[in-house]
């Protein structure tokens, strides 16, 4: 239930929500393959470490036109860039709106929100007649779309990946940290 949320773009009496379940063997126990229960079993174990695991994505997608030839490569909206700071098109104010919707959170709640990005933007395009696709490569002659994270370790309020005076600043859980990651 602490997963119930109101989505945004059907309000009243027909509104839409979205709540996330945990998957369950016919037992009554976590499923293995649960790929929210996988994350819970490791944060509780960073938390009896003593750790708190935040992250903070950056996700990247491509609008395309509308279309129905699947056939042929689909048509941006617009050139803009991702460093692009100038409006170019009605896509620029769809992507600055939706890149404003996540900030840092604990890693369960931002896997959850991070679904419930994907699934706003696509609703979201398609009623503006537009398509958002998350898809890694969609166009060969231009940039793929990535979704950068950002990864940050506290032990109660200390930032776990610092220490002064060690190369970079970096502590020996930084390392250890990045070690397991590579």
């Amino acid at each position: 239930p602490s997963t119930f949320q109101i989505l945004p773009w059907r309000g009243g009496p027909q509104g839409t929500a979205r709540m996330f379940c945990d998957i369950l063997t016919p037992d009554g126990e976590p499923s293995l393959g649960d790929p929210r229960h996988v994350l819970k079993r490791t944060l509780a174990k960073a938390k009896d470490k003593g750790f708190t695991f935040y992250v903070h994505p950056e996700i990247e997608f491509y609008l395309f036109e509308s279309q129905d030839d699947w056939s042929k490569a689909p048509t941006p909206i617009d050139e803009g860039g991702y460093f692009d700071h100038v409006p170019r098109s009605p896509g620029m104010d769809f992507r600055r709106a939706t890149v404003n919707d996540l900030r840092y959170a604990d890693a369960l709640t931002m896997a959850d929100n991070i679904m419930t990005f994907r699934t706003v933007v696509k609703e979201i395009s398609l009623e503006r007649g537009i398509h958002a696709s998350f898809m890694p490569k969609p166009l060969a002659d231009a940039p793929g779309s990535g979704m950068h994270t950002h990864l940050s370790l506290f032990e109660g309020d200390a930032n776990a990946f610092y220490e002064a005076g060690q190369e970079f600043n970096m502590s020996l859980t930084a390392r250890q940290f990045a070690a397991g990651i590579l």
